[in-house]
């Protein structure tokens, strides 16, 4: 059986299916640069929004868009996420709707209707 080869096929090395017939999209090459000064290329379809900045395969250090003149391109990123909005405390949201008179009176009228029901000691707190 050593004298013997197996015949076939090389599994997983060779393609049975052609590129006939397929339509290949149009891509642009655009140009980025790294603070450092790296500048590397990524390929984008044609007709996409480009980004103002991307990460670099290389370096893994955020790189600007460079124009056709090799100069970055300067601007807001629309892309970009937006920022979390700030957190409203509730203090903050309380405020919006009373003043602090009024809040002192509430205080106040709640702390008589918690003593009158015992909730609360006779001391004032």
């Amino acid at each position: 059986m050593s004298d013997k080869r197996l015949l076939g096929t090389r599994l997983g090395s060779t393609s049975f299916e052609s590129e006939e017939g397929v339509e290949f999209v149009s891509t642009q090459s655009v140009t980025f640069r790294t603070d450092d000064g790296e500048q590397f290329q990524v390929t984008f379809m044609e007709g996409v929004e480009l980004p103002y900045e991307w990460t670099s395969p290389h370096s893994s250090k955020k790189g600007r868009r460079l124009d056709a003149a090799g100069k970055p391109i300067v601007g807001v990123d629309p892309n970009a996420p937006t920022p979390p909005a700030t957190p409203v405390t509730h203090w903050e949201q309380l405020l919006k709707r009373r003043t602090i008179e009024e809040l002192e009176e509430i205080l106040a009228e709640r702390r008589e209707e918690m003593r009158a029901s015992g909730q609360l000691g006779s001391k004032a707190a």
